[in-house]
């Protein structure tokens, strides 16, 4: 449906005849009428009925009133939204991340951003780690969030800080986590994890008693502070308000895993790259 036609048939109702249309808009009346007979065709009904020399509008026509202003505001938005974005040299950053920064680190990286870009546009997806870096070498990404032991192949990268995992629990409940040291040891306890999925093992022994099996990082914790069992948790997430209630197993972590950020090889501008930089000085400056 052609804006411009729209145009001018709000022209007609607002001015209320067609005379007056076309004095505002600088038409002749036939070239007005010619509009109007096309946007009727364009229907497929009258908007109008013709009364004598005055027009009134058809049940048709008030019905189209307010969808053609509707559609005339989207597209002026449109319009003023693409020459702001031209101007800023931006509009929006699509961004992947782990859960548990997603989670727990990205809230505190949405202020930063909007603070430093005005009307950035976020969009923000969560998966794990193999399949955002996936998503970014493929250019569904501008950035991902990872979690990864040493820096990824084939993708720019900055490391934001340490991803340190540690086994917790109550330490009413669990007072001997303490001394665990192995895995295996581990599976004395009950354990509460995300779910492995296809293909992938968990620590669930087959003949546990209790377990839980979580879909996301968030509800992992909730159940270790609870007391349901021993969770596999990264630092950061862990307050030092939970740390006196909890304790920590002393089973070994990867030292090299740490919180990435990884770019698509197209997104290479300078105003890109001020955002890359706002979102890795923030996350150093979270997991300082």
């Amino acid at each position: 449906m052609d804006l411009e036609r729209l145009r001018l048939f709000l022209q007609i109702v607002d001015t209320g005849s067609m005379s007056a249309a076309a004095r505002t808009v600088h038409l002749t009346q036939p070239a007005l009428s010619r509009s109007l007979k096309v946007l009727e065709e364009e229907i497929g009904v009258p908007v109008f009925d013709r009364r004598g020399r005055g027009l009134v509008l058809t049940p048709a026509g008030r019905a189209l009133v307010p969808r053609a202003r509707a559609l005339l505001g989207t597209s002026e938005r449109v319009v003023r939204e693409v020459a702001r974005a031209a101007e800023r040299s931006y509009y929006d950053v699509r961004i992947g991340a782990v859960d548990s920064v997603a989670t727990y680190l990205m809230p505190r990286l949405v202020g930063l951003l909007k603070e430093a870009f005005a009307s950035l546009a976020i969009k923000l997806s969560t998966a794990r780690t193999p399949i955002l870096l996936r998503r970014v070498r493929e250019g569904e990404l501008d950035l991902a969030i990872i979690a990864h032991s040493g820096p990824p192949d084939d993708v720019r990268s900055h490391r934001a800080g340490a991803y340190s995992l540690q086994f917790f629990g109550r330490r009413d409940l669990y007072p001997e986590l303490a001394k665990v040291r192995t895995e295996a040891e581990l599976q004395a306890f009950p354990i509460v994890e995300i779910d492995p999925g296809q293909g992938q093992t968990g620590l669930v022994p087959k003949d546990a008693l209790s377990y839980a099996l979580a879909s996301n990082v968030a509800s992992v914790k909730a159940l270790v502070v609870a007391g349901f069992g021993v969770g596999d948790l990264p630092s950061f997430m862990i307050s030092k308000d939970e740390e006196r209630t909890l304790v920590r197993a002393r089973v070994p972590h990867d030292p090299d895993c740490g919180v990435f950020v990884v770019g698509s090889p197209a997104w290479r501008q300078p105003v890109e790259t001020k955002i890359e930089r706002t979102i890795v000085d923030g996350l150093r400056r979270v997991l300082r």
